[in-house]
């Protein structure tokens, strides 16, 4: 049997004081998990073995993220008043318990937020991506495993 999960059941919330307390965002179509790249730097030289390049580990980073969500004027306002800040909002995504665990993996990041209002077509829902520009590291906590 599978032990994959789907996003659905998965819990998206922001903190505005470091991580003490966490709100919903309202609306969310998707899950906010950012992917660590590491930048590679080449110091390949005249005497590197074979003429084959040589890189060094460089700076790592989580990039951009995109975190649809449907609009709301309380999501929007939420999201506008964090922008507003100045300052990286910690994000918090707690995935649902797969079949083997009693509570789900957490993803924790910071990131300055950006709401974009995106108009549908006639008759379509309105909605809201936020675009989340991460910064810092990214930290990830299994979740508890069945006894």
């Amino acid at each position: 049997m599978s032990k994959q999960i789907i996003a659905y059941g998965a819990l998206v919330e922001r903190s505005i004081d470091g991580g003490t307390t966490f709100e919903k965002i309202p609306e969310c179509k998707g899950i906010a998990i950012p992917m660590v790249e590491t930048d590679y730097q080449d110091v390949t030289s005249l005497d590197s073995p074979g003429g084959f390049r040589e890189y060094l580990e460089g700076l790592k980073d989580a990039g951009v993220l995109s975190l649809p969500c449907g609009y709301t004027s309380a999501g929007y306002a939420q999201q506008t008043a964090d922008k507003a800040l100045g300052v990286p909002v910690k994000y918090r995504t707690t995935l649902k318990p797969a079949v083997d665990q009693t509570t789900g993996d957490i993803f924790e990041f910071s990131a300055f937020p950006t709401p974009q209002v995106e108009g549908g077509d006639l008759g379509a829902p309105v909605g809201m991506n936020v675009s989340l520009r991460t910064t810092g590291d990214v930290s990830w906590e299994a979740g508890t495993p069945k006894a």
